[in-house]
């Protein structure tokens, strides 16, 4: 294109959309695997067995066997909290790899940190205080990785600034003689 130059096109370039493994510190790697965990702990496992109860009127020999529910279909609307969090932290290690300076990370940073958080309070009331039926393993498993969640996004967000391979390598810097010359260089405006 005429009137562009070739280092502005060469910085359009660089400006692309693009994941970065090295900027993923230790917290942002827990924070995925936790989230990867809480999602196949929310979808995979039993939190719940109902107990076998009878079915029918009296002197039925009759029963219902016991049910058990996984954390999508034994949470009422809370399942809904625990999945905006998990897509929170992937989001986080996706933004964290991308981009350079830390402002987006700390944001999806803080938020894990509030969503796990809640998460792991409205986990600890479900599955330790008041479960609906008998507990088993997948809650308790959502309740470790939620609560890890929470730790690693605080961790993440305490240890936030710009990876040592992102720093600008030289500062130019300008004398106060060189800025005089460029002031008398340009000419006066009529």
């Amino acid at each position: 294109m005429s009137g562009v130059s070739t280092s502005s096109s060469d910085q359009a370039g660089k400006r692309r959309f693009q994941l970065r493994p090295y900027r993923i510190r230790w917290p942002e790697r827990v924070v995925g695997a936790s989230a990867a965990i809480l999602l196949l702990a929310m979808l995979l496992f039993s939190w719940f067995t109902f107990p076998i109860r009878p079915s029918g009127g009296l002197g039925t020999k009759y029963y219902v066997v016991g049910n058990s529910e996984n954390g999508w279909h034994g949470l009422a609307h809370a399942h809904w909290l625990l999945l905006v969090a998990i897509l929170a932290a992937f989001g986080l290690v996706v933004f964290q790899a991308a981009r350079a300076a830390p402002p987006v990370p700390v944001t999806f940073s803080l938020l894990v940190m509030l969503l796990g958080g809640l998460s792991t309070l409205w986990l600890v009331i479900r599955v330790v205080l008041d479960p609906p039926a008998g507990r088993n393993f997948g809650g308790w498993l959502a309740l470790i990785s939620a609560a890890v969640l929470t730790s690693a996004g605080y961790q993440s967000v305490r240890m936030e600034g710009i990876a040592p391979q992102d720093t600008p390598r030289d500062i130019p810097t300008v004398s106060p003689d060189e800025l005089a010359g460029q002031n008398s260089e340009r000419p006066e405006p009529s």
